[in-house]
């Protein structure tokens, strides 16, 4: 009998964490806080609730919240639309990146945080290359490219201290959890844009005023300008937000 309740009582919570998070990913796109002014580029934190749902509750969760954030995205696309809004009027472009949002981060999460126990000096290290390397490709749209390097060198320098000084290595959740919101961003990013060039590189490439034979570059150009920053946002929202849910829960 305890056994059944238990069950009911986590099926119980999973609903109502699916529901809550969808409607604050709604919320961020009715009201327009959704979006952060990076000029050049509108960084959007939208998916947020996605990755945290997904990370906490699993990809079944994850999955249904980034479900609600496509449907929001048909939704808005028929009601308020732009000249690019066309390419999420189909379900495929607009529904199958959000839902994989979910899925990827959650098992990034739960492969990188056992990765970790297993070599925590090796992932960690890793884990702070690779935050360099974003952070240089990020910076390089506004600066020239020998002021991102250093910059990401530095900022590389400055966290293998601290990550061998204070043994943040030990943190497993930090490392899984700012990796799995970067996948899960860039997972968004890269198919939709993806699936636009499969379906609509000739009238995305009119929309957009470019030459068609360009609109790949374009496509591109786009994801390295909207993407990178997304993913980095989200990192820093994300990781603080999980790491006090899961403390909670302890």
């Amino acid at each position: 009998m305890e056994k059944g309740l238990n069950k009911s009582n986590f099926s119980t919570r999973q609903m109502v964490t699916t529901a809550m998070l969808a409607a604050i990913s709604i919320f961020l796109g009715l009201s327009g806080l959704g979006f952060i002014k990076i000029p050049p580029v509108n960084a959007t934190i939208m998916h947020i609730p996605v990755i945290i749902g997904s990370i906490i509750e699993g990809p079944i969760v994850g999955g249904l919240i980034g479900l609600c954030f496509g449907l929001f995205s048909m939704y808005q696309a028929f009601t308020a639309p732009t000249p690019t809004s066309f390419v999420f009027w189909n379900p495929i472009v607009a529904l199958l990146p959000r839902i994989l949002i979910g899925v990827i981060s959650y098992y990034a999460f739960v492969g990188i945080k056992k990765t970790v126990k297993i070599n925590a000096k090796a992932s960690g290290m890793a884990v702070i290359a690779f935050l360099s390397i974003m952070i240089a490709l990020a910076l390089k749209i506004f600066f020239p490219i020998y002021v991102s390097c250093i910059i990401a060198a530095a900022v590389f320098v400055v966290l293998t201290f601290l990550f061998i000084k204070y043994k943040l290595s030990e943190k497993s959740e930090v490392l899984s959890i700012g990796t799995a919101s970067l996948l899960g961003t860039l997972t968004n990013t890269v198919l939709v844009l993806t699936l636009i060039y499969v379906f609509y590189v000739d009238r995305f490439a009119k929309a957009i005023n470019v030459n068609p034979t360009l609109a790949g570059k374009a496509i591109v150009t786009i994801g390295m300008t909207n993407g990178i920053p997304e993913a980095l946002i989200s990192t820093i929202i994300v990781v603080p937000v999980v790491m006090a849910i899961l403390k909670i829960r302890k």
